[in-house]
């Protein structure tokens, strides 16, 4: 593995580039260790928070593990040489953050330690870790039996072109590829020796050369990026003053820029946007694919972390349920079988976090190798957007030299549709089957040589060829996409049957708490009369008829102007039960309740209220003392 490491601060920063879902196409939080927080952002923080205690500023240390493209390499893997390197560089036991990324069909791994040690509130010295994790890298290489890159090898087997992290870096920023300007800048030293050979390479090229602020010599592109040659060649100052003279005599950066903004006109600056445009809308079939695919693969992958969170709730109840509580737990463990189930547990328990893994990794593999058929494509339109952009590099090189103008207007790029190529693809097909009997019939004339019939033969083979080729790769186009659909139609399939079984069980659920409910429900209701051994009566309550409902205000009036005897009477005197009438149920019985009411509100009161209401005192104590002796229990 390729190991790049650096000392750092600023956390924010970091954790945008670790959980960067726009640039990735996955980012998987693997393992978050050592922090409170459960979150990486929040991790970081906490890391920071601890560096204030001490005089530490590059409190972090970074590292990014990536293998080689065609490597499948198991999280194991990766753990494995994250604790080696541990070891190496005396991190053991300080908090960590593991991340895994996967882009353009490559997935590598970043880990982010933590270097204040809490115990001290020190930091952990990073002495010589470039020298020390290269050591690493080359075991890994070794160990693994791949090939060891060109930066890596020693001697002549290493390569020229090499890019540095910075180099790498800096060419990213100014939107260029790292390796054609490396290639760029060393053919124009490679074919110059002297200083006007070498401005006149740089010119043809589309750089300028300048005297730098800080570095001597530098060269300038047309957008105003400034590259140290020093750095893109790989070789010293004294060699390019051997070669160049004194940096003093150039124009200095300020100088070349203004120039280069004098003879980039308006017409010049149209033509570079109108090819950045075209490049966009050339790569923009291409990028909308890429995004389809990653959506897709990322539903996967969320589908199969439910379903194995799932079956991990299931399977880790399932190995409780085997240990007893209570006194039987006891007797479990005096007897020597909780140290069995125990033991059979945490066997399975590895056993289902390495099934998990597996399947995990099996499914994160086959999405790396549609990815890395998608980037073959993403490839070949990056070699022609080279060549492309080199072309387009020596015309504005050309036009600000001789301070001309491009022709104007640029013709747009005619942008095909799929379906438009592939028509045009099988019409060219028909022509050249057509052609094709024209030449076989050719063969037959007497006027052509021998030379011209061996050249028609071939061109003939040739075409066959061709013809068959597409015919098979159109074929096995059409077998693919029909296994993709029907394997698409199953998985939907298997989802809605799924999706009903579990409504079908929640139907069922919901009917039998509906019927528990009103069996309670209905016991609950006839309560009183299962208590005093009366039989189950359908009760209903009606409203009465507008003309037969209670005045309730009339009716306490009317109740009021009897006397005790007449109110005595009305309550206390056995009448017969009158006819059952669910309509009058509600009147009988509020009328009942108020002449009841009225009768304990006159017991309540002294003989004087009596006496004011016509009442005689000796008919009140009467009435009273009658109405007290029916309330005595006999």
């Amino acid at each position: 593995m390729i190991l790049k490491a650096s000392q750092r601060a600023n956390s924010t920063e970091l954790a945008k580039h670790l959980l960067n879902g726009d640039e990735n196409d996955h980012v998987t939080v693997h393992e978050i260790r050592g922090f409170m927080s459960a979150t990486l952002e929040g991790a970081l923080q906490e890391a920071y928070a601890m560096s204030r205690g001490t005089r530490c500023e590059q409190f972090l240390f970074s590292l990014s593990l990536n293998p080689p493209e065609d490597a499948d390499v198991p999280i194991e893997d990766f753990e494995a040489a994250i604790e080696e390197i541990e070891k190496k560089l005396l991190l053991l036991g300080q908090p960590r953050i593991v991340v895994f990324h996967e882009k353009n069909g490559r997935r590598h791994c970043h880990v982010v330690w933590s270097r204040i040690d809490t115990a001290k509130l020190v930091a952990v010295n990073m002495a010589h870790f470039k020298k020390k994790l290269m050591d690493v890298s080359r075991g890994l290489y070794l160990r693994h039996g791949w090939k060891l890159p060109k930066g890596m090898q020693r001697g002549e087997r290493r390569s020229p072109f090499h890019l540095t992290m910075e180099e790498h870096r800096q060419a990213v920023r100014l939107s260029q590829d790292p390796q054609s300007m490396k290639t760029l800048f060393k053919s124009a030293w490679e074919q110059s020796d002297t200083l006007k050979t070498f401005v006149a390479a740089l010119q043809e090229r589309g750089f300028l050369l300048a005297k730098g602020d800080r570095r001597g010599f530098v060269a300038l592109d047309m957008a105003g990026g400034v590259y140290s040659l020093t750095r893109w060649i790989d070789i010293g100052t004294r060699e390019l003053k051997a070669r160049l003279g004194k940096p003093e005599a150039l124009p200095t950066v300020e100088k070349a820029k203004a120039f280069l903004a004098e003879r980039m006109g308006e017409n010049l600056q149209k033509y570079l946007a109108d090819a950045k445009r075209q490049a966009k809308d050339i790569r923009a079939p291409l990028v909308r694919e890429i995004r389809l695919l990653v959506h897709h693969q990322r539903q996967e992958r969320a589908a199969l972390i439910e379903k194995q969170e799932k079956r991990w709730v299931q399977e880790t109840r399932a190995r409780a349920e085997r240990l007893p509580r209570g006194f039987k737990g006891i007797w479990h463990k005096a007897t020597g079988a909780y140290k069995k189930v125990r033991a059979l547990n945490e066997a399975e328990t590895r056993a289902a976090l390495e099934r998990d893994r597996k399947e995990l990794h099996a499914l994160v593999r086959s999405h790396l190798l549609e990815r890395q058929e998608l980037q073959k494509t993403v490839n070949r339109y990056k070699e022609e957007h080279k060549r492309e952009a080199t072309r387009i590099r020596r015309e504005i090189a050309r036009y600000v030299s001789t301070a001309a103008e491009p022709p104007q207007p640029v013709k747009p790029v005619e942008i095909v549709s799929i379906p438009e190529k592939m028509a045009e693809v099988q019409s060219k097909i028909a022509l050249l089957s057509g052609d094709l009997t024209m030449l076989q019939s050719a063969l037959e004339s007497a006027l052509i040589s021998d030379e011209m019939r061996g050249a028609i033969r071939r061109m003939i083979e040739r075409t066959l060829e061709t013809l068959h080729i597409k015919a098979a790769e159109e074929k096995e186009y059409q077998e693919k996409r029909h296994e993709k659909e029907m394997a698409e139609k199953q998985a939907l399939l298997n989802q809605y049957i799924r999706q009903y079984a579990e409504l079908q069980v929640r139907q069922e659920e919901e009917a039998r708490k509906i019927e528990a409910n009103r069996q309670f429900y209905s016991i609950i209701m006839n309560m009183s009369y299962a208590l005093n051994g009366i039989p189950r009566w359908e009760i209903s309550v009606m409203s009465p008829p507008p003309e037969r409902r209670l005045d309730e205000a009339a009716f306490t009036d009317s109740l009021r102007r009897k006397s005790n005897s007449e109110l005595l009477k009305t309550v206390f005197t056995s009448r017969p039960r009158p006819p059952i009438n669910p309509e009058m149920a509600t009147v009988n019985l509020r009328s009942s309740v108020l002449e009841t009411k009225e009768l304990l509100r006159r017991a309540s009161k002294r003989p004087d209220d009596t006496a004011a209401r016509g009442v005689k005192p000796e008919k009140t104590r009467k009435a009273s003392a009658t109405f007290n002796a029916q309330r005595r229990p006999s």
